[in-house]
């Protein structure tokens, strides 16, 4: 499949809807709102392979100002098209669509919503816990970017009692870095990085401030990672690392 996106719309909230309903109608996916906020339908797709155990969970755009994960991740689902009913998938193509309309980091009451999770008085945290209870994935990603990162870059992590299984951070990068130049500073975001690689086993106690990933790493799935492109960089090639990135850890989970 030849990349090909109208990059004028990548703010274009209706548009990316009516795309993932389009996907989803021709892949076999129950695609849905499960919450409005802000006069904006929330979509949720997921595949029929899904159980409450064992999927995998991908998520855009809480983040408004970084538009490489959404259509990154539809990108992505396009090109596995035939497949998406046999892969155990949830996915949110975009958590923020005020914010990416507006090319905003937070909503309209200025909060920044990946940094809301131990609230639950905001809708749209509110509804997203509440869609989630039940399940328990095999492995999470979070699509986001960085304003400041000098390449592609990655936080990897789990709770600090979970067993430590393979760490495949590298191999995301890997794929990723065909498309943008890994990020390789020591220190990344004041935390110790190596190759782009983030490594953390986390605390509650470290979160009285809680991000969507530290919300899955606690409590839904056994293997979390932020993906980061770096939102200065041309857009089409951060699309294609973002697909790249989900593809091999796709690839990855299934064995």
């Amino acid at each position: 499949m030849t990349f090909d996106f109208q990059a004028h719309r990548a703010h274009d909230y209706v548009y990316l809807a009516r795309r993932w309903r389009s996907l989803a109608r021709r892949a076999g996916l129950r695609c849905e709102p499960f919450v409005t906020v802000d006069e904006f339908e929330l979509l949720c797709a997921r595949s029929p392979a899904l159980q409450t155990e064992g999927g995998i969970y991908l998520s855009a755009g809480i983040h408004g100002d970084e538009p490489a994960s959404t259509e990154g991740l539809l990108y992505w689902a396009e090109l596995n098209l035939k497949y998406l009913r046999q892969i155990p998938l949830l996915l949110l193509p975009c958590l923020n669509p005020w914010g990416l309309i507006h090319n905003r980091r937070v909503d309209p009451e200025g909060r920044d919503l990946n940094r809301s999770y131990h609230l639950d008085d905001v809708p749209l945290i509110k509804a997203h816990k509440e869609l989630l209870k039940g399940f328990t994935f095999a492995f999470a990603m979070c699509l986001h970017e960085d304003y400041d990162a000098q390449g592609v870059y990655l936080y990897e992590v789990r709770p600090r009692e979970e067993q430590a299984d393979r760490q495949i951070g590298s191999e995301l990068l890997a794929a990723a870095g065909y498309y943008v130049p890994v990020d390789l500073r020591e220190k990344i975001e004041g935390r110790k990085a190596s190759q782009g690689s983030i490594k953390r086993r986390i605390r509650h106690k470290q979160f009285p401030v809680m991000p969507e990933a530290a919300y899955l790493a606690f409590n839904h799935s056994a293997h979390t990672i932020t993906l980061e492109t770096p939102s200065e960089y041309e857009l089409g090639a951060r699309v294609q690392a973002q697909a790249a990135a989900i593809q091999r850890a796709v690839e990855i989970v299934l064995g």
